[in-house]
């Protein structure tokens, strides 16, 4: 049953709001009432509960809200662990069992893919996952400097442009959250605050890295409180100008171990998988099921700094990494070759232009992993519908993507051996899915 609230006549319309009872969550953590009308997606609510909801937007078919009041709540439910959560845009799953998150989106995967792909029974592997708090080694703190009685620095709220100041984080990485006070003590005694436009952390091994993107040059006064920063909290310092880069101080290199004695060095602009922990076991988990072989050809494309392509060269096999971000297939193959990994050929490729994947699938690989950002990878999959390889290996970021790329690739005859979740951000909507396809017609 759903009820309405009305406006009073002569004042303010309100917020239109409906009672119902949530029947099921997506793949979102979004709670979903099929009985209202029209069907109610709602942020905050779980499965099971009785809600009373406030209506952000209504179409003809779906509409969408959020959690006024938890009339009838759940046994999953819970209390965040972080006090502004409510109102911080980082985490929007806090009020939720992690364990019972998973479950349910995985869940919900599953009848999504029963819909838009026709597959009855999914090769479910168990999902990878990590520490739920302290786990993320990189992020990008906004700034808000116009109020004279207080420098702001942290996230954007949710669903919206304002500025959450925060002393701490409890999902980022302890050597990053530590910086946050310091910092902001530091930036509100210098003028040059109104011109930072975001600060960007990044925790590595050894050392963190601070990167504050400027938008005029900084005064020589800033930049001597920074390094002397830097030399207090064994951190690298650099200015992002519109000219480039600037380093004030490095305390030592920056890199991140993806297996045992191996690491790659990110720039403060590369894409580095944010969580350690979760991002060394996706990798021991690729590996076993690719298998990589010595001699094999294997093509690792969206290679990115070579995050996979360093353990399937170490495993004997001899990869061809292409990214389409020239400084990063730079960085990549100094970075191999400091490690004295020779066995990777790495190219700077557009994968988004079918004439390039079509030349590039003429190497005649045995393997192929991809790992493409949100956009995913139908261009490349539409030329491996016709070039055809023994074992694709697909890590998503976006299930939605993932979907409509393999349904290309099912409909050409490779069929799904395994599927799994990795929960690369808990506590977020983000989620990573890896789907392992073989080649049916040479099985």
């Amino acid at each position: 049953m759903v009820s309405f609230y009305k406006p009073s006549t002569g004042k303010k319309a309100q917020t239109p709001r409906r009672t119902v009872t949530v029947d099921t969550w997506d793949m979102l953590g979004q709670g979903v009432c099929t009985q209202a009308q029209p069907v109610l997606f709602v942020e905050g609510a779980l499965p099971g509960e009785t809600v009373e909801v406030n209506v952000h937007k209504q179409q003809k078919r779906v509409a969408y809200g959020s959690v006024h009041r938890v009339i009838e709540k759940s046994d999953a439910r819970r209390s965040p662990f972080c006090p502004v959560a409510k109102q911080c845009g980082g985490c929007q799953l806090q009020h939720v069992e992690a364990h019972q998150a998973l479950s349910l989106r995985q869940q919900a995967l599953t009848d999504y893919w029963h819909k838009q792909l026709g597959i009855a029974a999914l090769p479910w592997a168990p999902p990878i996952v990590g520490n739920a708090q302290g786990y993320r080694r990189k992020a990008r703190f906004a700034i808000d400097a116009r109020n004279k009685n207080g420098l702001k620095l942290g996230y954007r709220q949710i669903n919206g442009k304002d500025v959450m100041d925060i002393d701490a984080c409890p999902i980022l990485e302890p050597a990053l959250s530590s910086l946050i006070v310091p910092l902001k003590t530091l930036l509100s005694a210098h003028g040059d605050q109104k011109n930072i436009g975001h600060v960007s952390v990044m925790a590595g091994d050894e050392v963190t890295a601070i990167t504050l993107r400027m938008t005029k040059p900084a005064t020589a006064a800033f930049e001597q409180a920074l390094i002397q920063f830097a030399k207090d909290h064994q951190s690298n310092v650099q200015l992002q100008l519109s000219g480039g880069i600037k380093i004030l101080h490095e305390a030592g290199p920056l890199t991140c171990e993806t297996e045992p004695g191996l690491v790659i060095r990110p720039g403060p602009d590369d894409f580095i998988q944010v969580n350690k922990q979760v991002n060394q076991r996706m990798i021991q988990q690729a590996m076993a099921w690719l298998n990589p072989q010595p001699e094999e050809k294997i093509a690792d494309w969206f290679s990115g700094l070579g995050n996979f392509s360093l353990s399937l060269a170490q495993r004997g096999a001899e990869v061809f990494a292409a990214e389409g971000v020239a400084q990063m297939v730079h960085r990549a193959n100094e970075n191999a070759l400091l490690q004295s990994i020779d066995g990777i050929h790495w190219s700077h490729l557009d994968l988004s232009c079918a004439d390039t994947s079509e030349d590039a699938l003429q190497e005649g690989f045995h393997k192929i992993l991809l790992d493409p950002s949100r956009d995913g990878a139908q261009v490349v999959c539409e030329a491996l519908a016709r070039h055809r390889v023994d074992t694709i290996l697909y890590v998503s970021c976006n299930p939605s993507t993932l979907t409509r790329d393999a349904r290309c690739l099912l409909a050409s005859g490779y069929s799904i051996e395994k599927v799994g979740l990795v929960e690369m951000f808990p506590q977020t909507r983000h989620l990573e899915v890896m789907m392992l396809f073989t080649d049916k017609n040479n099985a």
